[in-house]
């Protein structure tokens, strides 16, 4: 956790049950395997896109997805899932 997160945090949520902590490391691991495996030819064959104006868009907003989510832990991941529950 970086110096500034903990320094932003707050004691009042609880840690997350463990199956929600499973779901948010393998979703957070397997996309950013898949992003650092695959470039854009492989994102629109693994997704049934053809290479276009569209796929290009949805490329992106998956480059920017993984970025996102390397903001966080899995910990801070697995309480927005029990959060939305």
């Amino acid at each position: 956790m970086s110096k500034h997160l903990l320094n932003n945090t707050t004691d009042q949520q609880p840690n997350p049950n463990l199956e929600s902590l499973k779901i948010a490391e393998t979703f957070k691991n397997l996309s950013g395997n898949f992003h650092w495996r695959a470039d854009y030819l492989k994102f629109c064959e693994v997704l049934g896109y053809t290479p276009d104006e569209w796929a290009d868009d949805k490329y992106r907003r998956f480059q920017e997805l993984i970025e996102a989510l390397n903001q966080f832990d899995a910990e801070s991941l697995a309480k927005m899932l029990e959060a939305g529950k």
